[in-house]
């Protein structure tokens, strides 16, 4: 059973435009309501400890993400890093 949420400050990370994709990564549900669903990738340095039921929000709580499945740990490149899949549903 899940406990209460705990926030942990994250620095040296960003949340960034998925690869590939040079104006956001979002799509919009036509059925009559206005949700706009956004995807992005969050990359955090070696050993951020990332799970798939995280929630990672911006340091003012203006954005708010889901990860997306289970993040993927790159540690032999030149920028080492974890990486997880997020998206935000607004509307």
């Amino acid at each position: 059973m899940p406990g209460p949420p705990v926030r942990t400050r994250v620095d040296h990370c960003a949340v960034m435009s998925p690869y590939g994709v040079t104006v956001g990564s979002s799509s919009e549900n036509h059925d009559a309501s206005e949700t706009v669903t956004t995807r992005r990738v969050f990359a955090g340095p070696l050993g951020t400890d990332v799970r798939p039921s995280d929630r990672i929000v911006s340091l003012d709580g203006s954005e708010k993400w889901e990860v997306v499945g289970r993040p993927l740990v790159f540690p032999l490149t030149s920028l080492a890093r974890v990486e997880a899949a997020l998206k935000e549903v607004t509307g």
